[in-house]
């Protein structure tokens, strides 16, 4: 496998975790920490699908 599908792969889990992470807080008492989680899950959602489209460009 090429490094360019390890760095997709290893930032695939991180932003898995980081939408855990914000699923997690998200479901806290309403303040700070829900807003941040919910702002996590969003970046990490738009995060992922453009990560994936610069490995791609950068594989060709």
């Amino acid at each position: 496998m090429t490094p360019q599908l390890w760095i997709g792969i290893a930032g695939t889990v991180f932003a898995l975790f980081f939408i855990l992470n914000g699923m997690r807080l998200s479901k806290g008492p309403e303040g700070h920490a829900a807003n941040a989680g919910r702002l996590h899950i969003v970046m990490a959602g738009t995060f992922l699908p453009i990560m994936w489209m610069v490995i791609m460009m950068g594989t060709l």
